[in-house]
C-alpha cells in the first residue's frame, strides 16, 4: 500500500494529512470536491482513500457508492464530525473499511493503517487458503459468513455497539468473542451476561451491582456485570429476554455511559463496549410492544446476522472434522477419523440446533463409538432415522404435527431438557409443556 487519495475540502485537514502521509512515504493526491476526487480515483487508482462525509459538491456517500461501482480495489475510510457518527456507521454497512471523527491525532491514523494492514493479511491468508477461515471456534468456507466476519473485524476497533442474530447455536457468543480479541480493548475483560438466566431484580443487580440493605438477602454490596467489565466488552446474550423495566435503564447507559447501583441513587460511569445477540425477532418484538424502539436502535448500530448451519453445507465437514478432535481429546479416545457413510449422514441432516447440535451429536457419538474409525452406527438414532423426503411428497402435516416432531427429534439428541430447551430457543418450562402437550414423555 503506497498510494492515498484525500476527498476534503477544509484545507487544514487537507495539509495535516499530506504531512503525515508524506513523512509515512505515501504517494499523495489530493481533491478538495467529489469531481475531482472520483476523477483522481480512476486514474490512480490508490489504494486508500480519505472520503469526507460532506463536500460541497456531493454527498460523501454517494462518492462512495460510485467508488465502489467503478470496481476500484481501495480501501475507503470516511472522515466525520462527531455529529454524523451514525452516518458514518451506515457508510461501513455500504462498504467503507472504518471512519475516522474530527478532530483526530496522528496516532489514530496509525491505528488505522495497522488495522488495514492486518486484514489484508487475513484477506491473502483467506484467498491462499481457498476460503478457509479458522480462529477463536470459527471455521467456514461459506462465502456468506467470511463477509461476515470481515465486516466483523472491520468494526471491530470502534466502539459502535453490535447486535448480532441467529438461530440458537450458529456461534454467536463465538463471534462477541473474536470482536473483542480483535479490538483494542482485547487486554480489558469480556463480560458475559445472560439476560435469559435472571429474574427481573436478579438482572438488575447482575448488571448494575447493588448496595448492602438494597432488598431482601442484599447481605453485602455486589459489584454489576458493567463495573466488572470497564475497559473492555460486555455481550448481552439473549437481549431479548430483558425485562422491559430494565430496558430503560440499559438504554440510559449506553446514551451516556453512566449507570446507577440498586439502592445507591449516585450516578456511575464506567467505559465498556455493548455487544448483543439474540435468536429472536426484535422489530416484531417492537411492533409487538415487548421491545423498546429507541433501544432496538441503539443496540443495532451494527448489525450482524449468522447464518444457520443449513445454509453451510460445505462446512459441516470441517466442522465434523474439527469437533471430532476436540471431543477425543477431552474425552480421551484415539478415534483416527470418520467414514463417508457417517459424513453423508451427517451433510444430510438439517441440523436445527445448528453447530451446538453437531457438537452434542459428535461427542455422544465419541462416547460410545468402541472402533478407531466413526461409522454412521455410532450416531444418535435421530440422525439415522431422518428421512429428507419424508414430507416432500405426501400430505403435508400441520404445524403442531412439524413442531412435535422436531421437538422429539431434538430431546433424543441432547442429554437434558434444559439443553434441549436451549436448541430450541425456548425456556425449559416452555419445553416441558410441550412435552406434555404432544404426550413425549
Amino acid at each position: 500500500m503506497n498510494k492515498v487519495l484525500i476527498i476534503d475540502d477544509d484545507s487544514n485537514i487537507m495539509t495535516t494529512l499530506e504531512i503525515y502521509f508524506e513523512e509515512n512515504h505515501f504517494k499523495v493526491f489530493s481533491a478538495e470536491t467529489a469531481e475531482k476526487g472520483l476523477a483522481c480515483a480512476k486514474s490512480q487508482l490508490p489504494d486508500l482513500i480519505l472520503l469526507d462525509l460532506k463536500l460541497p459538491d456531493k454527498n460523501g456517500l454517494d462518492v462512495l457508492q460510485e467508488i465502489i461501482e467503478s470496481g476500484i480495489k481501495t480501501q475507503v475510510l470516511m472522515i466525520t464530525a462527531y455529529a454524523s457518527i451514525e452516518t458514518a456507521v451506515s457508510a461501513v454497512k455500504m462498504g467503507a473499511f472504518d471512519y475516522l471523527p474530527k478532530p483526530f491525532v496522528p496516532g489514530q491514523l496509525d491505528l488505522v493503517l495497522e488495522k488495514i494492514k492486518r486484514f489484508s493479511q487475513m484477506e491473502n491468508e483467506i484467498a491462499s487458503l481457498k476460503g478457509l477461515f479458522s480462529e477463536g471456534g470459527f471455521i467456514t468456507r461459506n462465502s456468506r459468513l467470511l463477509k461476515i466476519l470481515k465486516t466483523a473485524g472491520q468494526v471491530s476497533d470502534s466502539d459502535a455497539t453490535i447486535l448480532i442474530g441467529g438461530e440458537s447455536g450458529t456461534g454467536k457468543s463465538l463471534l462477541a468473542r473474536l470482536i473483542h480479541d480483535w479490538s483494542p480493548r482485547s487486554e480489558k475483560p469480556f463480560v458475559v451476561v445472560d439476560c435469559a438466566a435472571f429474574q427481573e431484580n436478579l438482572l438488575e443487580s447482575d448488571l448494575f451491582g447493588h448496595v448492602r440493605g438494597a432488598f431482601t438477602g442484599a447481605v453485602k454490596d455486589k459489584l454489576g456485570k458493567l463495573k466488572l467489565a470497564d475497559g473492555g466488552t460486555v455481550f448481552l446474550d439473549e437481549v431479548s429476554e430483558i425485562p422491559k423495566s430494565i430496558q430503560g435503564k440499559l438504554l440510559r447507559f449506553i446514551q451516556e455511559h453512566k449507570y446507577e447501583c440498586i439502592g445507591d441513587p449516585k450516578p456511575r460511569s464506567v467505559n465498556v463496549r455493548i455487544i448483543a445477540a439474540t435468536n429472536r425477532d426484535l422489530e416484531a418484538m417492537v411492533e409487538d410492544g415487548v421491545f423498546r424502539k429507541d433501544l432496538y436502535f441503539r443496540l443495532n448500530v451494527m448489525e450482524l446476522f449468522l447464518p444457520p448451519l443449513r445454509e453451510r453445507p460445505e462446512d459441516i465437514k470441517l466442522l465434523s472434522e474439527m469437533l471430532l478432535k476436540k471431543s477425543c481429546r477431552v474425552n480421551g479416545k484415539t478415534i483416527r477419523s470418520m467414514d463417508q457413510s457417517a459424513l453423508e449422514r451427517l451433510q444430510a441432516y438439517p441440523w436445527p440446533g445448528n453447530v451446538r447440535e453437531l457438537a452434542n451429536t459428535i461427542e455422544r457419538a465419541v462416547i460410545t463409538a468402541t472402533g478407531k474409525v466413526l461409522i454412521d452406527k455410532d450416531l444418535s438414532p435421530g440422525i439415522l432415522n431422518y428421512n429428507p423426503d419424508q414430507n416432500t411428497h405426501e400430505g403435508l402435516e400441520c404445524l403442531d404435527e412439524i413442531e412435535k416432531q422436531h421437538i422429539r427429534k431434538v430431546i433424543m439428541n441432547t442429554v437434558s431438557l434444559d439443553e434441549a430447551a436451549k436448541i430450541l430457543g425456548i425456556d425449559p418450562a416452555t419445553l416441558w409443556r410441550k412435552r406434555k402437550k404432544y404426550q413425549l414423555d
